[in-house]
């Protein structure tokens, strides 16, 4: 269809026309017409987007197999101010394109010429190892720091054992401590702790004990990791963390005492703590042992001990991070305990400190109203209560109360927010700077380079503190279906000012709550017999709407499934998997998540919450959760599992919402 226009006259600007010559020739690249492809590119003289038509020519250059013409257009690209953009992309053709002796000898010059910038392309190990054998082939002598760079940046376990098995005993003795503190710390990135609990202690060639002491911590960071808890308190009861490694007796005693509550030894773990604050009563690792050895207690159901330690948090570090959790902690336990007095004591003083997480605050807000109005204080209770509803009307316990049908809605006739739309949506002039940036990732989502656009886009907008340029990044990315990274920009541009916009006055709640994939959700909603905007919501949150999303537990996709839940799902529906990526796509991920959540939803009988939080932390979780809290209201509930789940909490059609769909704005 474009080749009858391929005449800049043909189109109404030139804009256009370059934008069908540059997709016209990654049309003729996919379909292996390089010579063509080179043609239509090297017949484009425009200059504003020379770096996309210089990479369109190297990608055509390396298909026909004319890498020499290839690596010169390299050279040019990277003295282009945009060079940064294309750096991964230009490793993973090198990797890809170069792969024999001939090319090695080839891709040296290039290698070469760049190697001060080694982020470039010498610390992937893959292009290193060309590097190496192209220096070779071409009769170059490397100088020991750049042959080295391999065994400093390995990618996986094999390339790490690979690459040391390689080095001479003279390549060792010649290494630095940088050089091994290097090695050391990537393969920790890569978490393979298996591994460097074996090999750290091969590299003690070293009287550094500088040196020695950094291995020594990453050394037992591995074997907690491992959850070798026993080995690491033989460690420090042996004295062998000291006497051969050199750590630093805080750091002894820290992870001694969280290997002793991992192993549920209580006993030692105090012994241990104590000992530290002997050490430093001020030391910072305290107030983390202090939470964990009181979290440890509770759910041993020894509510007064985890109490005297989160006690002690408060006393000694009231300005730590771990502040908060610990007050709340107080003041839930004793509302459990029906010790009313003492926890409203707790809120309190909690709300006299600074707490920062909207949310966080509401609920302090929220429990402190129930208790003053179960205590028979309805004024006081009143107070809390529409602090929420000036303030936070917008968090979890702000709908609570907004749609509460109970007689907690006599308690006020507070306007739920005066807050009206703050948020800027002038179409004043943008600047000359916006306009380009704009234009530019227009140009890159029109050629069909989303990823880089995105990547582009992201590094100008930067601390996210333009506003305007905030605005109008959003309205491109929704508009290009970028759902994913409109709801980044959200989160660090408006989170904290949504918690008390009115709902549905202003654009920026539909930016915020889009309905991507709608007609499926509908459509597999139904037949799962749920509610399309509760599989909306949990879509949502589970991968910020997200089709490529992969968790650190390895739930994949838009509603993150779990493989093994995938693959049940899938032969119940008499679905066919024959590879797991086929579980991104988004309608396949769709069918089999709505398809869940309607089993989770019968299971617990409709009620919204547990299905939310069977759907996170699984099933069995929710129904060991049912258990042990049977029978209590939603509020008490929602409030204890957040103890022991990080479960998203969903609110009910009807009227408990988080995420301000069905009634608000749609």
């Amino acid at each position: 269809k474009l080749e009858s226009l391929t005449q800049r006259t043909a189109w109404n600007s030139r804009d256009l026309w370059l934008r069908s010559r540059l997709l016209h020739a990654k049309c003729e690249i996919k379909l292996g017409d390089q010579i063509n492809a080179l043609k239509i590119l090297n017949a484009i003289e425009e200059k504003e987007f020379s770096d996309a038509i210089i990479y369109q020519k190297i990608r055509a250059l390396l298909k026909s197999k004319k890498h020499k013409q290839a690596a010169k257009n390299f050279e040019i690209l990277l003295k282009h101010p945009k060079k940064k953009f294309y750096l991964e992309s230009l490793r993973e053709d090198i990797k890809r394109e170069f792969v024999n002796d001939e090319d090695s000898i080839l891709i040296f010059s290039l290698l070469q010429k760049t190697k001060n910038n080694k982020k470039w392309f010498l610390k992937d190990f893959k292009i290193h190892s060309l590097y190496v054998r192209g220096a070779y082939l071409n009769g170059f002598k490397l100088d020991h720091k750049t042959k080295n760079l391999g065994w400093q940046f390995p990618y996986d376990e094999k390339t790490a054992r690979t690459s040391h098995q390689k080095m001479s005993e003279a390549d060792l003795k010649k290494l630095t401590p940088k050089n091994i503190t290097n090695r050391i710390n990537n393969l920790y990135k890569l978490h393979l702790h298996k591994y460097l609990i074996d090999h750290i202690p091969q590299l003690i060639f070293s009287k550094d004990k500088t040196l020695i002491k950094s291995l020594g911590e990453v050394y037992l960071k591995s074997l907690f990791k491992q959850k070798f808890f026993t080995q690491i308190t033989k460690l420090y009861e042996n004295q062998i963390l000291s006497k051969k490694w050199f750590i630093h007796e805080e750091k002894q005693l820290y992870w001694t005492a969280r290997s002793y509550i991992k192993l549920k030894n209580i006993k030692s773990a105090k012994s241990t703590i104590y000992k530290l604050i002997r050490k430093n009563p001020k030391s910072k690792h305290l107030p983390f042992l202090f939470d964990n050895i009181a979290s440890r207690y509770l759910l041993d159901s020894e509510t007064e001990k985890a109490q005297f330690w989160w006690k002690k948090l408060l006393e000694n570090f009231p300005k730590n991070r771990f502040f908060t959790k610990a007050i709340w902690s107080l003041a839930w336990t004793n509302i459990q305990e029906n010790k009313n007095e003492d926890a409203i004591l707790y809120l309190n003083k909690g709300l006299k400190a600074k707490i920062y997480n909207s949310e966080t605050k509401a609920k302090f807000l929220y429990w402190l109203g129930k208790l003053y109005q179960k205590k028979g204080a309805p004024q006081i209770a009143r107070k809390s209560f529409k602090e929420i509803l000036l303030n936070q009307p917008n968090t979890y316990y702000g709908r609570r109360l907004i749609s509460s049908e109970n007689k907690l809605k006599s308690l006020f006739d507070t306007k739920i927010s005066n807050q009206k739309d703050t948020i800027d949506e002038t179409n004043e002039d943008l600047g000359k700077k916006i306009k380009s940036i704009l234009r530019r990732s227009n140009f890159l989502f029109d050629i069909l380079e989303s990823e880089q656009a995105k990547d582009e886009l992201f590094s100008e907008l930067k601390g996210f503190k333009n506003k305007k340029l905030n605005w109008n990044a959003c309205h491109l990315l929704k508009n290009r279906g970028e759902y994913n990274a409109v709801l980044k920009i959200i989160a660090n541009s408006y989170l904290s000012r949504m918690v008390k916009l009115e709902i549905g006055n202003s654009s920026v709640w539909n930016l915020a709550f889009p309905r991507p994939y709608w007609g499926l959700l509908k459509n597999y909603s139904m037949q799962a017999g749920i509610d399309p905007y509760f599989a909306l919501a949990i879509m949502r949150e589970e991968s910020h709407f997200n089709p490529k999303a992969l968790s650190s537990s390895k739930a994949m996709g838009l509603m993150q499934l779990m493989p093994a839940t995938a693959k049940d799902l899938a032969k119940r529906k008499k679905i066919l998997i024959n590879d797991m990526e086929e579980v991104y796509d988004p309608k396949l991920n769709i069918i089999l998540g709505t398809f869940y959540l309607g089993k989770l939803a019968k299971k617990f009988q409709s009620e919204l919450i547990f299905t939310a939080a069977g759907y996170n932390a699984g099933p069995h979780n929710m129904a060991k959760w049912s258990n042990r809290w049977n029978a209590i209201s939603i509020d008490i509930f929602v409030s204890a599992v957040s103890r022991f789940s990080e479960a998203v909490l969903v609110s009910d059609i009807n009227g408990l919402v988080v995420f301000f769909w069905c009634e608000f704005i749609f």
